[in-house]
């Protein structure tokens, strides 16, 4: 039995076709663990919740923010980005089902060696794995009630930057949808910062420093297995944390990351 770690696939589904080839992946004993971001800017948003709905006791994935996104597109909460290829999906007879599908999903699932955790983005830096555990699951309870959808509206903007236990409940799961699916940089007084995307070596702003450079004892132990930072190219300069986005639907290739062996695989993509 084998567990497979893929970075962000975002409706690429030739690209996950040809890395479950790769490795010979078998459904009935293989585990796929995904990262992420599952949908969007990639032109096959459909055939790729297609494949993982039908796959689903053989797959694992945490919510990225293109799939909370997605959640509020599909219903009617904010417009359809025409960069996000979404239309078939969001035509689709089956869109109802591949929504419930989703919402279930967690932020947060620990390594099923208990060798530490994976989310979207990352772990903020006044959390410990034990808090993004329960600010996961105090938001997957929102995403699986009945009214769901009257809290979506309620997940965007940047604030709060900066984590205290006197935040009301709202700003406490704002900044837990913000810290595990879309941080990259934090301040040098730990807090998120939403707007730098460049690689470390590219950084002009000496001000911030990424979010796995904050408390660095934390990841001493434990792994963390991310996606969401593309121009990372998986560089993190620490074993122990597994960036996963390398820029597939950009033109790069899919990383594949076997955890029983600590291997790492690269699908180039394909050119068109």
């Amino acid at each position: 039995m084998a567990h497979y770690f893929i970075g962000d696939l975002q409706g690429c589904f030739d690209g996950l076709q040809q890395a479950l080839a790769k490795v010979d992946f078998n459904s009935s004993k293989d585990t796929l663990w995904l990262t992420g971001d599952l949908i969007a800017r990639g032109e096959q948003s459909l055939q790729t919740l297609e494949f993982l709905y039908k796959n689903q006791d053989s797959v694992k994935t945490v919510l990225g923010n293109h799939d909370l996104h997605f959640l509020s597109v599909a219903n009617k909460i904010k417009k359809e980005n025409p960069k996000d290829l979404l239309t078939p999906l969001l035509k689709s007879p089956k869109l109802t089902r591949y929504i419930d599908w989703l919402r279930l999903q967690p932020l947060v699932l620990a390594l099923p060696d208990n060798s530490g955790f994976m989310s979207h983005a990352g772990l903020p830096p006044d959390w410990q794995g034990k808090d993004a555990i329960y600010w996961s699951q105090q938001v997957q309870s929102i995403l699986i009630a009945k009214n769901y959808v009257d809290f979506l509206p309620s997940m965007y903007g940047k604030k709060p930057t900066k984590w205290h236990e006197k935040l009301s409940e709202l700003d406490k799961i704002k900044y837990a949808i913000n810290a595990l699916t879309r941080m990259r940089y934090c301040s040098l007084d730990n807090e998120l910062e939403f707007d730098t995307k460049c690689a470390p070596q590219d950084l002009i702003d000496k001000s911030l420093k990424p979010w796995f450079e904050c408390n660095k004892q934390r990841f001493k132990q434990h792994k963390w297995i991310f996606g969401h930072w593309a121009s990372l190219m998986g560089k993190t300069e620490n074993k122990n944390i597994i960036a996963l986005d390398t820029g597939y639907v950009w033109g790069q290739y899919l990383t594949i990351y076997e955890l029983n062996k600590n291997n790492y695989l690269k699908i180039p993509a394909i050119k068109k």
